[in-house]
Formats: C-alpha cells, sequence, structure tokens
C-alpha cells in the first residue's frame, strides 16, 4: 500500500512549483483532485513539447493526479469546491498572494469548513514582504537570489541555471512542509498554515557565498566551474574529446591524483601541498592539470580517476544520461502511457523507499476528465451532477 494511501489534497496549483510539489504527494498514494478553471485549466496544459495540442509538460508533472473542470468563481461553482475542501486533508494553491481569498478560497475561509486542513501557499515572493505581490518566473527568481550572478564566468554576463532550479526547489520545500505539518496533525489533530517561496528556496542554498561574505567580508561571485576560493582541484576541464569534471574534497585523494597525472612530484611541492596552498596558487596548479586532461579521451579519464575511487564524471548531454545504464538501473526514466500524449519517458521519482516506493498509477487526466469520477466519490448524486453540467458550472 501507498505510504499516503487515504489522503486527500485540493490542488489548486498550476505551472511548476506547486504541480511539482503536488506530484510527489501523488506519486505516494495520495489522491490529488487538480481544480482547474473551465474551459481554460492549468496555463501549463499549453507548452511545449505538444503533441496533437496536447502538453507533454503538463502529463509529465500532472501524472497520477484526477482533473476538476469547474467555473469557481459562480455560486454552484464555489460550493462545490467547498464540499470537496470539507473532506480534505492537504490544500496547495499556487496564486498570487490575495487571489484565494478574492476567490474566498483562502485559509480563513477554508477553516471555517474544515479547521483541521493543511493549507500550504507556494508562490515566488511568498505571503509577507513588500514584494509580496509582484509575479515572478524561475529565471527571475534566479538573478533575485544572487544564484544568476554566481553562475557562469567572470568575465562574461551572468548565466541562468538550465533547468528551473528556482520551481523545484520550491516545491520540494513545499512537499517537505506539508509532510511535516501532516505528521504534526496526526498528533495534535490539528492543521496549520504553510507559507513557501521560491526566493527563500534560492536563498536557502547559498551555502558558502553568505558565510564568506557573513565572516569574511569577502564577495562571491561567478568564477566560472572551479571553487578556487575553497578547494582545489574542483572544476571541469576540457579534454580531447569534450569535458570532464574532477574534485577533491580538503586533502583526500591529492596523493592518488597526482599519481594519476603521473606527476608525483607534486605531491610534496612547497606551492601545492594543501588545499590552501593549491588556492592560494591557483593559476599555476591550473595550468598544470589542463596540461594533463587535455590530450586524454573523457574514457580514459574515466578509468584512470574512477580506479583510484577519485569523485570524476564525463560532462554528459542530456540523450547521454537518457541511456546510461546508471540511470537504467536507478529506474530514473520511466515510461507512462498516456492518453493525452501517448506513450512516452518521462523522469522518475528520486525517492527510493523500500516498503512503500512511489508508483505511477495513471498518465495525466485530460481536462475535466475526472469531474462525473471526483462528485460521485464526494457524495454527489447523478442529478445533481446533471444540474451542474446543464448550468455550466462543469463541463
Amino acid at each position: 500500500m501507498s505510504i499516503l494511501n487515504g489522503v486527500k489534497v485540493i490542488d489548486f496549483t498550476q505551472a511548476y512549483p506547486g504541480p511539482f510539489c503536488t506530484l510527489q504527494l501523488a506519486d505516494f498514494g495520495a489522491e490529488v483532485i487538480k481544480i482547474e478553471r473551465r474551459g481554460i485549466g492549468d496555463i501549463s496544459r499549453y507548452w511545449e513539447p505538444m503533441v496533437e495540442d496536447e502538453s507533454g509538460y503538463y502529463a509529465a508533472i500532472n501524472r497520477n493526479k484526477y482533473s476538476l473542470e469547474v467555473d469557481f468563481k459562480s455560486e454552484k461553482g464555489y460550493k462545490t469546491i467547498m464540499k470537496l475542501i470539507e473532506e480534505a486533508d492537504i490544500l496547495v494553491e499556487s496564486s498570487k498572494p490575495g487571489t484565494m481569498e478574492k476567490l474566498g478560497f483562502g485559509y480563513e475561509d477554508v477553516i471555517k469548513v474544515n479547521p483541521e486542513i493543511i493549507y500550504a501557499s507556494v508562490s515566488g515572493y511568498g505571503q509577507t514582504g513588500p514584494m509580496k505581490s509582484y509575479p515572478a518566473f524561475d529565471n527571475v527568481i534566479q538573478a533575485m537570489s544572487g544564484i544568476m550572478d554566481m553562475t557562469g564566468f567572470p568575465d562574461l554576463p551572468p548565466v541562468k541555471a538550465g533547468p528551473a532550479i528556482a520551481d523545484s526547489m520550491a516545491g520540494l520545500n513545499t512537499t517537505i512542509g506539508i509532510l511535516m505539518a501532516y505528521i504534526d496533525k496526526l498528533n495534535t489533530e490539528k492543521g496549520q498554515r504553510i507559507d513557501v517561496s521560491m526566493l527563500d528556496s534560492m536563498v536557502s542554498i547559498l551555502e558558502s557565498p553568505i558565510l564568506f561574505n557573513s565572516m569574511l567580508g569577502k564577495k562571491v561571485t561567478r568564477c566560472g566551474n572551479n571553487d578556487a576560493a575553497t578547494l582545489v582541484p574542483y572544476d571541469v576541464y576540457e579534454c580531447r574529446d569534450g569535458y570532464f569534471s574532477v574534485g577533491l574534497a580538503g586533502e583526500k585523494g591529492w596523493y592518488k591524483f597526482c599519481e594519476v597525472m603521473g606527476r608525483t612530484e607534486l605531491i610534496d611541492d612547497p606551492r601545492f601541498a594543501t588545499n590552501a596552498l593549491r588556492c592560494k596558487n591557483f593559476l599555476e596548479i591550473d595550468s598544470i592539470i589542463r596540461g594533463f586532461m587535455i590530450d586524454k579521451t573523457k574514457d580514459e579519464l574515466s578509468e584512470a580517476f574512477s580506479a583510484d575511487k577519485i569523485p570524476s564524471a564525463p560532462v554528459m548531454s542530456v540523450e547521454e544520461i537518457m541511456n546510461h545504464q546508471q540511470i537504467k538501473d536507478r529506474e530514473m526514466l520511466v515510461e507512462i502511457d498516456d492518453k493525452t500524449v501517448g506513450r512516452y519517458r518521462a523522469v522518475g521519482n528520486p525517492m527510493k523507499l523500500e516498503s512503500t516506493p512511489a508508483e505511477i498509477r495513471r498518465g495525466a487526466s485530460g481536462l475535466g476528465e475526472d469531474n462525473d469520477y471526483i462528485l460521485r466519490e464526494h457524495g454527489f448524486t447523478d442529478k445533481e451532477i446533471d444540474e451542474l453540467r446543464k448550468s455550466g458550472v462543469i463541463s
């Protein structure tokens, strides 16, 4: 049995951070009901890649969920959703602060019908502060948080990290917050409000840069792929057929690293004998390492460094990693047969629980596909469902 079996989630989220959160809950067995606007749905239903007017993006992030397409601005639609909320354990929303209150689904409104509900909000800047109402996307938050200023090379403009890391981190933090609140609810029978922002989530991973600034007064900005202020070697190096990454944690492995390069005389070289000295004399040791790497292939370097258990890996393309045996063995790409976009490979769940693993039970629903099922499950009669359809509240 899935670990969250029997847990009911009302999902008002759209785009990526919120749906990524509810995806985790759904993968582990929660019944997640997406509340989607009548005739429109989640905005990500129109995001590429598209297959015959259906979004693969939406399908991948909304598997295992149910779709209720409803005019929730109408009185009947409002009452219909409130009836679902009465029986829910969790509500997740990702609107601009104040939007849910305007719709009548704010936290104070909801706890009147369900005092024990866990109510989670994920937004760009959070529910408080002078920027709480500002719109945000992943690239904007990467810029605002300092992440973009740290990414790239010092003589070039700031660079956005490839994946939507602000979205993903905010979604995961919301999931963690919900599970913590749910554990507390099991002990106290009380729900609570959860407030997670994309900006906070990005600032929370600024580990050493904030420490360097607050403790030593040093500014940390982009330095390419190295970490020359902290660890050397720790970089990406050009090789004969691409690029290769290798790193050491302090002194551990320096002897073997020099042996792999065939430069054992560097072990006790007064310029490089310790990590602190290598950081101080970064340009000299960096030139030596790059000279060694440039005429080796990725396979040759992988074999040499892995034999001595030195952390290293070739820089791989998305296509290469999709076909890598490690990814296959870890089941990080899963085949999904989706009614909307057909059969495709999507990212699996990275949390491997031995007794209660994540499960992919169904693909994403078409807009409003589950209207009748959801309403019947919550006590609506066929006559009541027909009346809602005739009045235009549901499709």
